[in-house]
């Protein structure tokens, strides 16, 4: 076998390095797989004409077509699952072949030879029973099926491989952690940079046009295949070098089938681990409860989804919901402050703005008791940032402890709708709704710790049509949406100033206010158009397309957009006199909009 796949290179001068970067070995389907062999009678020879039926067990969803002139029969676009063929020609036996097994991105052959006899006889013979070896192509690659992607699947959000269902990568074959090849998410697949890896949910683009991987999270228990191509992949998967990280959810099938789940662990139900009995945590049972010297770990996992018909062997849904939460061990944090009696003695001294002096005593706690030593104030007003005859006076401060909380939540909801029009068209609408929280702890006071919401919306609608048994059509239209969100909390005011600024206060060693990187925002709504057309000729194995993105893409980042005022000593800022170092970068924070329009056309032909 003898395949090539010619990218179109916008310069002529380097078409041949182009077509030469482009060589690859493998036909891929982003969303589905194939169906193909060649029938012949008992001693090999060809049979043309025969008639061929895959029809999906799920949905008694069905597909006829003819044998070629060289017996050679074709099914493509097949959802991932359970198929039964039959086989029908005059002066054979029919041929019935269950358990056909039809997997992501892979193309299954299938060995179709009848035995001489009359039509109304049949042979049945079961097609399934192990795992697909594809024979007719050096793609390096790895499938996971729904059982698989449940069970094996770890469900933490985020993470080095992206979250979900994309840990699974961590078990295929050419796939390590990042190590020292560079940041990214997913690990390094086939020695590429984590960063060139592409992530996909049902043929939409799932990249993070920031800082790359997947955006969208994807629940172990929707989805139907998972499938990892490490290289030597399709011109279809141009985008990157990496890993294809392809991802297809659910469907709903004939029979109503849910699940319900919950999943629980907390430091009441753990075991010590080794970590743990190193560093000397015991359990005991202290007023009837047990454990109160172990950390908190908590994580719960629940939901539910149901499918089913809405119209039999026409029109199916799937639904789910899963929420996921975690909350670990707060992180011991604290800072240095006066003392009752400090702040007594700094409200004597002259020259104290009471408004500074009024955001000082609400957000800066008082320290319990005079621990961490003393800080200078001068006994008069400092001239020039000098205090006369160094006349100084000792304020007492001491520690002030307190736990940052450690804490998110996530929740994911998706509706898929397939509805077969007739055995030349069908379509497929999918959307995914993700939201997650957590709690911004990057502020040295608890008063400025704020929730952080990244809100991801993903839509698509593909459109699957036959015009003959050599040339098919996939069209999808998709929209994504991201917004990722870290703002300052609410009701902050700061006399004379409109926004709460950062006030550094070097001897006492914390800034007063919130976290200094915020507010930021980063949007992305990415518009999708795909349209992928298989067609078969004798020996050649077609398929040409493009894909066509627009990203708009507004976003704000500008550091110490709020004001950041730097002291030496808490005493300039309190007699509000000039800060140290201020660092005032803008008069405003407009936003900037990274957009993007990306057109990748392709075509392919397998001889």
């Amino acid at each position: 076998m003898f395949e090539k796949a010619y990218c179109k290179l916008p310069r002529i001068i380097v078409l041949v390095a182009g077509m030469l970067a482009c060589l690859v070995t493998a036909n891929a389907q982003v969303t589905t797989g194939k169906v193909r062999g060649i029938v012949q009678d008992p001693n090999g020879a060809i049979i043309a004409g025969a008639k061929v039926t895959i029809k999906n067990k799920a949905t008694n969803v069905s597909f006829t077509v003819q044998s070629s002139g060289q017996g050679e029969y074709q099914f493509n676009d097949l959802l991932p699952g359970e198929y039964t063929v039959a086989v029908e020609a005059s002066g054979f036996k029919a041929l019935n072949m269950n358990d056909v097994r039809v997997e992501l991105n892979q193309t299954t052959d299938l060995p179709t030879k009848l035995q001489i006899g009359a039509t109304s006889e049949s042979v049945e013979i079961s097609a399934g029973g192990s795992e697909l070896v594809d024979t007719s192509t050096t793609t390096l690659s790895k499938g996971f099926n729904q059982r698989q992607a449940v069970e094996l699947a770890q469900t933490n959000i985020g993470g080095a491989f992206g979250g979900g269902v994309n840990n699974l990568a961590l078990i295929a074959p050419n796939v390590s952690s990042s190590g020292g090849v560079g940041v990214g998410t997913g690990g390094s697949v086939g020695g590429q940079r984590p960063r060139n890896n592409n992530f996909v949910v049902d043929g939409v683009d799932n990249n993070d046009k920031s800082v790359t991987g997947p955006q969208i999270y994807v629940s172990p228990e929707t989805v139907s295949e998972f499938s990892l191509l490490a290289n030597q992949f399709s011109a279809e998967f141009g985008r990157s070098n990496g890993g294809q990280f392809i991802t297809v959810t659910k469907s709903g099938s004939n029979e109503f089938h849910g699940t319900g789940y919950a999943f629980m662990q907390n430091r009441f139900l753990n075991a010590l681990d080794t970590s743990q009995k190193r560093a000397g945590v015991i359990r005991e049972r202290v007023s009837g409860r047990e454990a109160d010297f172990m950390p908190r770990s908590d994580f719960a996992r629940f939901g539910g989804n149901v499918g089913g018909p809405i119209l039999k062997n026409k029109l199916f849904f799937f639904g789910s919901y899963e929420r996921i939460q975690s909350g670990d061990a707060a992180s011991a944090l604290g800072l240095t402050a006066p003392t009752s009696a400090g702040l007594t003695a700094i409200r004597a001294l002259p020259g104290i703005s009471s408004t500074n002096l009024g955001i000082f005593t609400q957000y800066v706690p008082v320290a319990p008791t005079n621990n961490a030593g003393t800080i200078d104030f001068c006994a008069v007003v400092p001239t020039g940032g000098i205090c006369p005859n160094n006349n100084f006076v000792r304020v007492p401060v001491g520690s002030v402890n307190f736990s940052a909380p450690n804490f998110t939540v996530n929740k994911n909801f998706i509706i898929n709708i397939d509805y077969t029009q007739s055995e030349r068209t069908q379509h497929r609408a999918r959307f995914n709704y993700n939201d997650f929280t957590a709690i911004d702890t990057g502020a040295f006071i608890p008063a400025f710790f704020v929730q952080t919401p990244i809100k991801n919306r993903l839509f698509s609608y593909t459109l699957l049509h036959t015009f003959s048994s050599s040339l098919t059509n996939e069209t999808r239209i998709a929209y994504r949406r991201s917004v990722q969100s870290f703002p300052v909390p609410q009701g902050l005011s700061f006399p004379g100033l409109d926004t709460f600024p950062n006030i550094g206060l070097a001897d006492l060693g914390f800034d007063i206010g919130p976290n200094g990187n915020f507010p930021q925002f980063g949007i992305e709504n990415n518009y999708q158009i795909v349209n992928n057309t298989s067609y078969s000729a004798g020996n050649h194995s077609m398929k040409f397309g493009a894909d066509f993105r627009w990203l708009i893409s507004p976003q704000s980042f500008v550091q110490r957009e709020r004001g950041d005022y730097q002291y030496s000593a808490t005493d300039f800022f309190l007699r509000d006199l000039s800060p140290d170092f201020l660092g005032e970068r803008t008069v405003g924070a407009s936003p900037y909009y990274g957009n993007q329009k990306l057109f990748f056309p392709y075509i392919q032909d397998d001889w």
